[in-house]
Formats: C-alpha cells, structure tokens, sequence
C-alpha cells in the first residue's frame, strides 16, 4: 500500500537543495512504484491521496525528461487539476534534506522497487490463492504447477534487479564531478586477487588467466563428446579444494558443483580416483576393505588445508532450469553464507531448460547463457560450465590451432553471453593428450592454443602447455633429421629453400 508519508518523501527527494540531484532511474522507480499500485485490480491507494500520487507521477516524467522546476510548475499549474496542490509542491522546493533522510528515503524506494519487481504478475497470485482457498481450482496438478512458475517468476525477477543495481553502480562516471568510491568497490568485489578462484593449473592460471576464474564471469568450455569435459570441471573444483587458501574471518570457501550428466557416487568415485591417483579397480578394492567414514576422512584430510567444503548435487537432464539453480544457491548460502560461495561448475549448459518455451531450440539455449551469467553477476561468482560443439569436431583429427569458435553448436549467443569460451578435443591418437584452445576470453589472452596431459583412468588432468600456432596447418612440423626437412622444403620456393639448405649444413 502507498501511505502519504512515503508519498511525502518522494516529493522532498525530487525538490530537495541539500543534496545532489539523484541519477534519473530514481525517478523511473518512483513511477514505476506508483503506477503498479494504481493498476492493481485492488488498489491500494488511499482516496484522499490520489491527486497527490498522479501528480507526482507526472513530476516524475517530466525530471526523466531533463524538465526544469519552472518548467514543471508552469506545466502542472496552468490547468486545474492539480491546483489544489500548488501550495504544497511549492514548499517542498528547496527543501533542506540531511544525509540521513535522504539515504532513508532512497532506501524505501528501493524496497518498494524490488517489492513490486517480485509481484509484477500480483493480480494472478491474487486469483490464484483465492482458488485455493475456495477450491475452485482444475486439479492439484495445475496448483502446483502454476504455483511453480510464480515462485520461480519472483525468483527470476529479484536477480534483475540485482543486476540492474549492479549496473547502475558503474554506469557512469564523471572522472571530475564524480567521487571514485563505486567503481571502484565493484573492480575490488570483481578482480582482487584474493577473491580469484585458482583452475590448479599454473599455465592456464597465469598465462591466460589473470590468476584463475574470476567473480561474475561466466566460463564456457565447449567439447565434444569424450573429450573430457566433466573430468576438466571436476579437476577445476578439485584443484581449488586442496590449494590452501587465506579464509576471511566469518567467511567460508564453498564450492558448488551441480552435474545433469553423472550421478553423485559416479562424480565422488571420479574426484576420489583423481585425487589419490588410483584407476577404478584400484578404488573399488579399497572401498572393499574399509569403511565408509575412513573413505570420508581419507577425502576430509586431503582437503583441510584449504579450510574448503564442497556441494555436489545431482539432477536429471533436463529437469532444471537457471531459476532453479539459484535456489540451489540460495540454500547454500542459508547454511554458509552469502559470501561463502567460491564458484560455481554447471556439467552441463545443454541440459538446462527454461520454464518458458522458444520455437527454436538455439533460442533457448541461448537465453540459458544468459541467465547463467546473470547469475554470475548476481551471486557474485565464477560461473563454470560447458557445451556440446558440433559434428565437425569429430571429422577430423583436430590439433589445439585447429579448435575455432564457429565449432559450437546450436546457439552461437553462448559465445555472446559468456566471458570466456573454450574448445577441446581428444587427440584421436595418443589418449594422454586433449587439445584446448582459448577463443574468446574478456578475462585475460585469447587465441592461445594448449595441450593438456591426461590420464584419463584417474580422471585427471595433470598439466597443460601453450603450443605454438605459427606454423601452418598445411606445412608439417619438422625436427633436425634430414628427411623430414627434405619432406618439408617442397612446400616453399627455391629463394627460401636455398636459405634453409644454408641454415642445415651450418
């Protein structure tokens, strides 16, 4: 409900000489504020009242659009609707506001903005409980079904307007007029070192990276089928387990790594093998002679110096949807904190769904993209997952240098949407070795190739290298032995096959 004492407030924000006049969206909510009440099927605001809340409706529109107070008074008073009111607005021009008032009225449009966000479809739940509490409803399957797509809806609405305010915060700057206090606090909160998630891979780290995964970034590693996908993200989270880290005093270090591929005993037989370097036949005879809890603690006592916890939760494909996840979080965080979270590992984007449907599937893939980086930036994590790439990947056997973005398949918004975006494949001969390639990446070098080692019996991947892309793909690699120059010197003319001939008996 609208009181006129907030009412009251608005106005004395708008008039006010004390203070700096407030960023143009401060008048956008109040309209948007007062409109959503006026538009209710059961309004809520007061009769006596009314007259007041158009008009500043009107105020509102006419700030938005740079009017001056002269210009607005002039407008609002040469018809009649409004005279009643002339007096009133009149001395609240000029009005003297401290800090306080001002922050607190601003807070009270904020609440009321992210209260209206939440029930923008208020008339349906309205109906929608009264059906309950008449049982006028179909069948308990629509209950909850469309109670379902309510919670989810507030869900989704309250993480953009996080975003938004996120937004706002460092939308603009006047490196003159301006202070540098937000923007600042927003480069702290997204790219201080001691908030960077480590991969545990000191190349990848600190040579594409800027010291690891960073906060609010969302991450892509596109693959085919095989390729290791889940067993990269999994080494990721494992990786980060183990490195001690620095925990600051009431915070925790919690990783969530949410899997629509492996069950949960299938992705802790996984992170056990990788952890200790034993194959499955290895694992499955220790867990034959010893206990539960020894396995436990066994896993405990390899993670403790890094005073770190992980979530692992499992769901079947195509079951979940982006709103669901941030319940997920939202349950975390209930428990450790809503700083506890360290990153966030998604296996994988492909088996997302969205609550609404599109007629195209590369739609709905690429709204899922989007609504994971929103909850990157919401939650204020590194948001890690992968995709499928297309058939292409398989015609071939492709090295690191021949990995290219157009390989991902269905929506190619994911590479919008996301921060960084990398491709990999298995080496189709030596199965010790998977190629990688960086191809998009808002978070330190692109267009670096790498080869991991692997051993993929332990699920791990042990170290990556950069390699070199300035050969051509046409022009075979050659060592010292004379044969392989020799197979290489048909490839360029007589000038430079001269020079080359020189360099050898050199």
């Amino acid at each position: 409900m609208i009181t006129e004492s907030f009412v009251n407030s608005c106005y004395s924000l708008i008039f006010n000489s004390t203070k700096s006049n407030p960023k143009k969206t401060i008048y956008k909510d109040i309209a948007n504020i007062l409109n959503f009440y006026q538009k209710k099927v059961k309004n809520d605001i007061p009769i006596l009242i009314k007259n007041k809340v158009e008009c500043l409706e009107k105020i509102c529109q006419m700030k938005s659009e740079n009017r001056t107070v002269d210009n607005i008074i002039d407008s609002l008073f040469t018809g009649e609707k409004y005279k009643s009111l002339e007096d009133f607005i009149k001395n609240k021009i000029d009005t003297e506001m401290d800090d306080k008032t001002f922050d607190d009225t601003n807070e009270q449009i904020k609440i009321r903005k992210t209260l209206i966000s939440l029930f923008s479809n208020y008339d349906k739940v309205e109906d929608f409980i009264d059906k309950i509490k008449n049982g006028s409803f179909g069948c308990l399957d629509d209950v909850v079904g469309d109670y379902t797509i309510f919670v989810k809806k507030m869900y989704s609405n309250l993480m953009e307007i996080n975003r938004t305010e996120d937004i706002e915060s460092s939308s603009s700057l006047d490196i003159i007029q301006d202070d540098f206090n937000s923007v600042i606090d927003q480069i702290k909160k997204k790219y201080e070192y001691e908030n960077v998630v480590p991969s545990g891979y000191d190349y990848f780290d600190n040579h594409v990276l800027r010291g690891g995964f960073e906060k609010s970034r969302l991450y892509i590693i596109g693959g085919g089928s095989g390729s290791g996908k889940s067993t990269l993200m999994s080494n990721f989270v494992e990786n980060a387990l183990i490195m001690p880290r620095i925990i600051k005093e009431n915070e925790n270090n919690v990783f969530v790594y949410i899997t629509l591929e492996n069950l949960i005993d299938e992705s802790l037989m996984r992170m056990y093998q990788s952890l200790f370097m034993i194959n499955s036949i290895q694992f499955l005879k220790e867990i034959s002679v010893k206990e539960p809890n020894e396995i436990k603690n066994k896993l405990l006592g390899k993670i403790n110096s890094s005073n770190s916890s992980l979530v692992l939760k499992f769901f079947p494909k195509f079951s979940i949807t982006p709103t669901d996840i941030m319940m997920v979080l939202d349950d975390v965080i209930d428990k450790y904190g809503k700083n506890g979270i360290k990153s966030l590992v998604i296996d994988y984007l492909d088996l997302l769904i969205m609550d609404e449907k599109f007629e195209a599937y590369r739609h709905e893939l690429s709204h899922i993209t989007s609504k994971l980086k929103d909850i990157a930036v919401e939650y204020n994590i590194p948001v890690i997952t992968a995709t499928q790439l297309g058939r292409d990947i398989y015609s071939r056997n492709m090295e690191s240098k021949d990995l290219n973005l157009s390989l991902i398949s269905e929506a190619i918004k994911k590479v919008d949407h996301a921060d960084f975006v990398a491709l990999m494949t298995k080496d189709q001969v030596d199965d010790t070795l998977v190629h990688f390639s960086v191809g998009k990446n808002r978070c330190g070098r692109s267009n670096v190739s790498l080869d991991f080692k692997v051993n993929f019996e332990c699920y791990k991947f042990m170290n990556c290298y950069e390699v070199s892309n300035s050969f051509d793909k046409n022009f075979p690699q050659f060592d010292n032995e004379s044969n392989n120059i020799d197979n290489a010197l048909k490839f360029i003319d007589p000038v430079e096959k001269k020079k080359v001939r020189s360099v050898q008996s050199f």
